[in-house]
């Protein structure tokens, strides 16, 4: 009985063994399949707000703006995977204003029942889709940072604003101003702003984790 006994134990430690090894041997299966387990890295949160320094003006009132982080000492991002789609349809671009990343894809597809013709003169970005039906997508990939201006030379209404930025982290206001740039890395940057009517505003911005930073823009003349 004592021989069973210890037979019995050692068989136990053995199956524990092997389920431990069994468990660890999935998770590294599951790892392995999952890169974004492996290279989730949760940065914080950035918010803040847009303001205009002009009595009785509103950021509604030019439109939405533009937020992006450039960063200051290169932190290092993967060229993005999924594409911005602007959409034509009923002789419009939709949506007329978009941030993307650079290295990123636009897809133009035509949902309207006539012909399109894209293209932009925007260096270092331009392009020619040329002339393309019903139906039918064409795309294009913007490799460097800046603001892209298209359009369709069959019908001269249709314009798009694309501003490129040099990194995933970038946002667009809401009607109020406000704007959240989502998991940020740790590091130190430079917040940026672009409005087509609008000046320019940038300013330092460091990212510490832990800490969710709000900060205040405000555009035009300052006291």
């Amino acid at each position: 009985m004592v021989w069973g006994s210890v037979l019995d134990s050692r068989a136990s430690q053995r199956i524990r063994a092997f389920r431990g090894v069994r468990l660890a041997v999935g998770l590294l299966t599951i790892l392995a399949l999952d890169p974004l387990l492996v290279s989730a890295n949760p940065g914080v949160d950035v918010r803040g707000r847009v303001s205009i320094s002009v009595e009785g003006v509103k950021p509604a009132n030019f439109g939405h703006v533009a937020v992006y982080l450039a960063s200051a000492k290169d932190v290092p991002f993967d060229e993005p995977q999924q594409s911005l789609t602007i959409r034509q349809e009923d002789a419009q671009f939709d949506p007329a204003f978009s941030v993307m990343t650079v290295g990123q894809v636009i897809d133009l597809p035509n949902l309207d029942r006539f012909f399109h013709n894209v293209f932009s003169y925007s260096k270092p970005n331009d392009f020619e889709l040329g002339i393309y039906p019903a139906g039918e997508t064409r795309s294009v990939k913007l490799t460097r940072p800046g603001v892209v201006r298209i359009y369709c030379s069959i019908h001269e209404s249709m314009r798009a604003v694309v501003v490129v930025a040099p990194s995933p982290w970038h946002a667009i206001t809401d009607a109020s101003g406000a704007f959240v740039i989502r998991n940020v890395p740790p590091g130190e940057y430079q917040i940026n702003t672009y409005n087509e009517p609008l000046p320019p505003e940038t300013r330092d911005l460091k990212v510490v984790m832990g800490e969710s930073p709000f900060v205040e823009i405000v555009i035009g003349p300052k006291d």
